[in-house]
């Protein structure tokens, strides 16, 4: 037969499924162990595809099949392209089967596969195209989608027209006492009828429609058993499922080598038949794991695993402590057709642990455990020296010893009053703990944990352990508080001091506004003392100019820390004028002023002096003081008790802790005359009434 060589988009493996009875168009979860599949050209038949929703198994994680082919009809020379799409957490992986057997590219060059992500973004897709099919490319069709240890798929059958056929497969093995699904790889369409055959009867028989997606299905079971009321036969029971798959209850020992046969009819009374031999294996069965008793380090050990049943080929394969043999413990496996046995030539600590022998054979896995323990004396993981601690912080202190029983650790301190030794939980209080491992935790040092300590380890094996150390504690740079204000005049002198505690040697670092200080001016000098709890640094000034003013950082620094102070010095100076005096009303004996604040100047009052002669000097005139109103923008004031018809000059200035602003521009008024004030307010009163007299009329005449 001619075959084209097309390219191969899929790379797999050969595999024969034990059990083949998923019914078409359902989804399916299954374990294959196959190479991943490469992606290509992927050539689409929408119409073929159909959209399905799926409720998410348990079994199948988070993969789901969103699309799939569906089964068709097609007659030889056409094109068959099949497709699913599947979406994961991540991007799934696909394998192709045909009647249980992976396709792969050494399947047939006429086959092309494919995957890749799906125009939406959201799943793979993935495509086997067959190129001119033949009547032997039906059968039932599985796309399966893996993601990780979970997987689903999709099976449906391509029927392509031809005359009946049915595919070989090698001897299927099966557990003694398992059920037994077969299901008969036939192709070739129509088919009319499918048997089986057991012993030369038969056993079970079922009629096919032409199409499963247009006519219903009917089956027919039948038992040729003669005697159907022997409760010997009720283990053998033989059910006919979809497609021709044979449902066997329970397959039995004495069943090994027996073949079925399925045979397969088209209605032009064309046949194919083709018989199927039964292996039935017995899973391997483990004695007890032995190993010597009583063992010591250094001595050679074995430890074997020996097959009571079971059918060969049996497979041995060797855990410890769950996980692969690891190669650094140099450890021999040397196993025979029934038995396996691990050689540690010099047996250690680290030999200790679970061993698990693992049989496997064609239909089952078991194993057996045990636990390798020896004597060892305790020996040193983390021998403890002496430390340093920072006082106020958290402090870990390390002791470790392995062995076998597993040593018990215990911490001791010396009391230097006494002069005895005590156990540290005792003398320490809370805030202390002492971990089996060994670890020792001072939750916050103080001074008192300085002293001699001692780590003992004991395991009854062999010589204790013992170890004495000196814990020391270290003060780490630090200040009693985080800062302080200052606050002077302009031109008077001022002190700054820091005076960071801790272990010496500490060093200083003064910024101004996180600017580096100049001491090369005459005006600043700066000295520093070491005292015995830490050092004393001290900026003097001569006198204060304005751009002394601003946030003075003294950064202390020692061994074992930094820490930081801030001084903040704020300098007094004498306000600005006060601005937009005006005046905003006058009468015959009292004038309204108002003016504008100056908020940024650190105003606390205002001295205003007024005088009646322009000739008259600012000494002789008259001063108030009046008191800042914090939340007005301008302030304000009357000045009573006037003379009528005066000439009167006004100006005012800015106070505060320091001094006076220079006063403002003088403003002039004239108050008005006293018969003048009186006529203002006599029409005033008469406006007044005429507005009630008014309202009273219109109020009756309501």
């Amino acid at each position: 037969m001619d075959r084209e060589r097309h390219q191969r988009q899929c790379e797999g493996t050969l595999k024969l499924s034990r059990s083949l009875a998923n019914h078409k168009g359902h989804t399916k979860s299954t374990t294959h162990n196959t190479k991943s599949q490469k992606p290509g050209h992927l050539r689409y038949e929408t119409k073929e595809v159909q959209f399905v929703r799926h409720k998410r198994d348990l079994a199948s994680g988070n993969i789901i099949i969103t699309q799939h082919f569906s089964e068709k009809v097609v007659t030889p020379g056409e094109e068959v392209s099949l497709q699913c799409t599947a979406t994961a957490d991540r991007p799934p992986r696909f394998i192709w089967e045909r009647d249980g057997v992976v396709i792969s590219s050494n399947t047939d060059q006429r086959y092309t596969l494919g995957q890749m992500m799906s125009s939406t973004g959201a799943g793979v897709v993935s495509q086997l195209n067959i190129s001119r099919s033949r009547v032997e490319d039906g059968g039932l069709y599985s796309c399966l989608a893996f993601e990780g240890e979970t997987n689903t798929g999709h099976a449906s059958r391509i029927e392509v027209y031809g005359p009946p056929y049915i595919r070989t497969l090698p001897p299927i093995k099966v557990q003694s006492g398992e059920p037994l699904k077969l299901r008969c790889p036939y192709y070739g369409y129509p088919i009319s009828k499918l048997e089986w055959e057991h012993k030369g009867k038969k056993i079970s028989s079922s009629t096919l429609s032409q199409h499963t997606r247009y006519k219903r299905t009917y089956f027919t079971t039948s038992n040729n058993s003669k005697n159907t009321r022997r409760k010997r036969k009720k283990r053998q029971l033989f059910e006919s499922g979809e497609d021709g798959v044979l449902n066997i209850a329970r397959v039995v020992k004495e069943e090994n080598g027996d073949t079925y046969t399925c045979i397969v009819y088209s209605p032009s009374g064309e046949m194919a038949r083709r018989s199927f031999e039964i292996q039935v294996v017995e899973a391997p069965e483990l004695d007890e794991l032995r190993m010597g008793s009583g063992l010591k380090e250094g001595q050679i050990v074995q430890i074997t695993c020996n097959i009571i049943s079971g059918d060969p080929p049996i497979y041995f394969s060797w855990l410890k402590d769950g996980k692969k043999l690891p190669a650094t413990l140099k450890i021999t496996e040397r196993s025979s057709e029934l038995f396996s046995v691990l050689i540690i030539k010099r047996v250690s600590l680290e030999h200790c642990g679970k061993y698990t022998c693992i049989a496997t054979n064609h239909v089952g896995k078991v194993n057996q455990s045990a636990d390798l323990y020896i004597n060892v004396a305790p020996k040193w993981i983390e021998e403890p020296t002496n430390t340093s601690l920072l006082l106020g912080q958290r402090g870990i202190v390390y002791c470790n010893a392995n062995g076998y029983p597993t040593p018990q650790i215990h911490w001791m301190k010396r009391d230097a009053t006494l002069g005895i030794w005590r156990p540290v939980l005792d003398l320490a209080g809370g805030g202390v703990m002492s971990y089996p491992n060994g670890t020792l935790i001072i939750e916050v040092v103080s001074l008192a944990d300085e002293g001699m300590y001692a780590c003992n380890v004991e395991n009854g094996v062999g010589d204790a352990l013992n170890k004495n150390l000196w814990i020391s504690v270290n003060k780490p740079v630090h200040f009693e508080s985080v800062g302080a204000n200052l606050t002077t005049k302009m031109g008077l002198p001022v002190t700054i001091s820091c005076r960071p505690l801790g272990d010496n040697p500490i060093r200083v670092k003064w910024s101004l506004d996180m600017k580096p200080i100049d001491f090369t001016s005459s005006r600043l000098t700066i000295t520093e003392t070491t005292t015995h709890s830490g050092l004393n640094s001290i900026i003097n000034i001569n006198y204060v100019e304005s751009r002394d003013g601003g946030t003075y950082e003294c950064r202390a620094s020692n061994p074992y820390g930094v820490a930081a102070y801030n001084v903040h010095l704020d300098i007094l100076e004498p306000p600005t004028p006060p601005l937009d005096l005006q005046v905003d009303s006058v009468t015959s004996n009292s004038a309204k002023l108002s003016w504008r604040d100056t908020i940024s100047t650190h105003v606390q009052y205002y001295t205003m002096q007024y005088t009646t002669n322009d000739f008259m000097m600012w000494d002789s005139a008259k001063s108030i003081n009046i008191t800042r109103q914090d939340n007005d923008l301008r302030q304000s004031i009357e000045l009573r008790d006037l003379q009528p018809a005066m000439d009167y000059r006004v100006r005012v200035s800015s106070g505060n802790q320091v001094d006076l602003s220079p006063y403002t521009q003088p403003v002039h008024f004239t108050t008005q005359q006293e018969g003048m004030t009186l006529l203002h307010n006599w029409k005033t009163r008469s406006s007044l009434v005429a507005i009630r007299v008014a309202i009273g009329l219109y109020t009756q005449f309501e």
